[in-house]
């Protein structure tokens, strides 16, 4: 019964943020290394241009789309939807192909510039007390809930 509610079921939001939350302050508590995507994928990017070295965070970079494929193996099928930006770009899968790159862009940009990612901050950098995470984690919250308001008002 436990092995179903931890690999078989849907966890409850509390749980999987608890969980998220206890594994990132445990790694950082008895390893002291950081729990972050984009230090990851620097190191990826780098392997994979300069044959660096292959580090432990590729393999969680790896992980998560692998973990994610594997918990909905059972109900996952491909789809070429991508909610409300199907809405606005009625030019077809060529200009939400554009307008991805261009975030993407934007995003690696930002957590470059802010020193992490948004997930990395605001789960590992505010449960270690990070200030600077806490602002940015702030930050974030408040940008992304103004430029929802801008865009859903404009559709």
């Amino acid at each position: 019964m436990f092995l179903d509610f931890l690999f078989r079921n849907t966890w409850p939001w509390w749980a999987a943020g608890l969980g998220l939350g206890l594994t990132a302050v445990g790694l950082a508590w008895f390893t002291g290394r950081r729990l972050g995507i984009t230090s990851g994928f620097s190191d990826a990017c780098s392997w994979v241009s300069e044959g660096g070295t292959f580090s432990w965070k590729m393999l969680f970079l790896i992980g998560l789309p692998l973990g994610a494929f594997l918990a909905t193996a059972k109900g996952w099928n491909w789809t070429l939807l991508y909610g409300r930006l199907d809405a606005l770009t009625s030019g077809g899968f060529a200009l939400k192909a554009i307008l991805l790159f261009i975030a993407g862009s934007f995003i690696g940009f930002g957590a470059r510039w802010a020193g992490g990612c948004t997930s990395g901050h605001s789960i590992l950098g505010v449960s270690l007390g990070n200030k600077m995470s806490i602002a940015a984690t702030v930050v974030f919250f408040l940008a992304g809930a103004l430029f929802a308001r801008l865009l859903l008002r404009g559709m």
